[in-house]
């Protein structure tokens, strides 16, 4: 995989603890280049203006990191890095004071379009939340809006999956090292985004996804996003954090209604009575963000796939997002009950329909 020499430098600067960017940037004043300033000797670097004991532990650990080797890794990892030297770093997260020094990245998209919106929410989300996230982002996906989330169960994943089955651009933020995936179950989407999209990270190889570091990477979601989307969170939500960081950031924040007697989407509710902006369509995202309605050149699986017979045809037409009892498919079809059983078997298969309870179906997102 091919990279710059200058990225190992910028790899070991990453590499040393309690050295964030504001740090660093007082150390880059000085030498000019991370190279420059990784290969100066301790004794410059002790003659700074910074406290002698932190001058001393940059020193100390610089000593210890073999940039040949810890970039060697990275390739090994099958990843590679953007540094804040790259032209390809995300000019949208550039502006950001607390920026990352440099991203870990595998896959196959590019970070620059700033066409992007980040959809976040519950792990736990319902049926609505899921369908919300995933239709949206499906449709911001055709759209040519590059979908922006953390990869985790519920909320995210249906987002990344919208965007992915619909043909579009979708990047992962995760909270780990980029040699590793969490949560585990997401090791087919993991799979799937880095060969359609990116999975990007600024923690080291090898982190483990610790509750510290979740916060941390929020900031990253919303800040490589025109807006955040909170499809379905409740008001104690790690969502709400991304929320934060984005009002911070002077990013738009929009949120799906939900059910008043739910305590899944209380979060978004409080946003909208907050100021957030009320989303009841993709059609509200695109005026809010500006964003051109040129309807990108896409087919997602559902679009591919169709009914093979009348049977499967009559049955689908009674399937929409809400669930449906078997029996009454049967009552409107006026088909045989083992005639519809089957059917909705084969367009389960077909990806058309999914269970959604006993006896009880709905068409797939």
């Amino acid at each position: 995989m091919p990279t710059n020499e200058h990225q190992q430098f910028w790899l070991g600067l990453h590499l040393i603890p309690n050295f964030g960017i504001a740090k660093l940037s007082r150390l880059l004043t000085n030498f000019g280049s991370a190279e420059e300033l990784w290969r100066e000797s301790d004794a410059s670097v002790m003659r700074l203006s910074l406290p002698p004991a932190l001058l001393s532990q940059f020193c100390a650990a610089r000593r210890k990191i073999d940039v040949a080797h810890e970039m060697d890794r990275v390739m090994q990892a099958g990843a590679s890095l953007i540094t804040l030297e790259d032209e390809t770093y995300p000019r949208l997260l550039r502006s950001l004071p607390d920026r990352p020094i440099l991203l870990y990245r595998r896959g196959a998209q590019a970070l620059g379009n700033e066409s992007a919106l980040a959809i976040v929410g519950t792990r736990k989300a319902s049926r609505y939340g899921m369908d919300v996230a995933y239709q949206l982002s499906s449709q911001l996906a055709r759209q040519g809006v590059t979908i922006i989330s953390g990869m985790a169960h519920g909320i995210d994943a249906a987002a990344h999956r919208g965007a992915l089955e619909a043909g579009g651009n979708t990047i992962a933020v995760v909270a780990t090292g980029i040699d590793r995936v969490y949560p585990r179950e997401n090791a087919d989407l993991a799979k799937d985004i880095a060969a359609q999209g990116a999975i990007i990270t600024e923690m080291p190889l090898t982190s483990a996804p610790l509750g510290k570091n979740f916060p941390q990477r929020n900031r990253i979601i919303s800040g490589l996003s025109l807006g955040v989307l909170v499809a379905e969170a409740p008001i104690k939500s790690g969502a709400l954090n991304t929320v934060s960081h984005a009002i911070d950031q002077g990013r738009d924040v929009f949120a799906v209604p939900h059910n008043i007697f739910s305590l899944s989407g209380g979060g978004g509710n409080i946003l909208i009575q907050e100021g957030a902006k009320l989303v009841a369509g993709v059609e509200d995202i695109l005026d809010e963000l500006q964003v051109t309605h040129l309807e990108v050149e896409t087919r997602s699986r559902a679009q591919e796939i169709q009914p093979a017979n009348d049977a499967e045809q009559a049955v689908l037409q009674q399937l929409s997002a809400d669930p449906v009892h078997v029996d009454l498919i049967v009552r409107q079809t006026e088909l045989p009950t083992a005639t519809v059983t089957s059917t909705l078997t084969m367009l389960e298969l077909k990806g058309l329909a999914e269970s959604a309870g006993p006896m009880q179906y709905c068409r797939a997102r």
